[in-house]
């Protein structure tokens, strides 16, 4: 009787015997989720649930009241943390996109199919550069996790907060360009970005803190 020995099949993502290598699609999501995760806790921080007092455990009225403010408060949250990641997302598909095709984006036309305000387009590409680089780099360094991105690619805590204070210098030229455009037209949206603008740097050094 012949016996007959099947071989594994090899996962190309393994190169050698306990060594991981992660797609460039995974290395996408890493990324995506550590924007979402930053994005969490800055709604935390400018997006503030009521608080519940005794008036409003005795009082059904004001206890319903009370749950209605919370719910809107959730939803907020979620709003926000949708819309901040949005164009992320989209700098970061692009940044994935040019592993393929080798041809970098447009920040103009972003803009312009993001409606950016003309007010704040120059600033917007200035920013979405400095994103964008970033994002390519991490999306061609090896690891299997976002903090092995980084530390491969930073090496260490100072060289990441080099990058950190890049991207929140831009990023706070962009919104102090769309604060003009805003202040007329949307209600209390200087104060929100004016919470962003504080509470960003304090959230991305806390994050460096954790990886380094």
């Amino acid at each position: 009787m012949r016996l007959i020995i099947h071989k594994p099949a090899v996962n190309p993502n393994w190169v050698t015997k306990g060594t991981y290598v992660a797609s460039v699609d995974e290395k996408r999501e890493w990324i995506l989720e550590n924007e979402h995760q930053l994005a969490g806790k800055i709604s935390r921080e400018i997006i503030h649930k009521p608080e519940l007092n005794i008036w409003m455990i005795i009082i059904p009225v004001i206890f319903v009241y009370f749950f209605f403010q919370l719910n809107r408060s959730v939803s907020a949250k979620k709003e926000f943390v949708k819309n901040f990641v949005l164009t992320r997302k989209n700098i970061l598909n692009k940044a994935r996109a040019l592993s393929e095709d080798e041809e970098k984006p447009d920040f103009e036309e972003m803009a312009q199919s993001e409606k950016v305000p003309d007010c704040a387009v120059e600033a917007y590409k200035t920013w979405a550069n400095v994103l964008f680089e970033h994002y390519q780099k991490l999306l061609n360094e090896k690891g299997d996790s976002y903090a092995e991105l980084v530390r491969g690619r930073y090496q260490n805590r100072d060289r990441y907060l080099l990058i950190l204070d890049r991207i929140s210098k831009a990023e706070n030229k962009f919104y102090q360009a769309l604060r003009k455009d805003l202040d007329g037209s949307v209600k209390n949206a200087g104060d929100v970005i004016q919470a962003m603008e504080k509470s960003l740097p304090l959230l991305r050094y806390e994050e460096a803190d954790g990886i380094f």
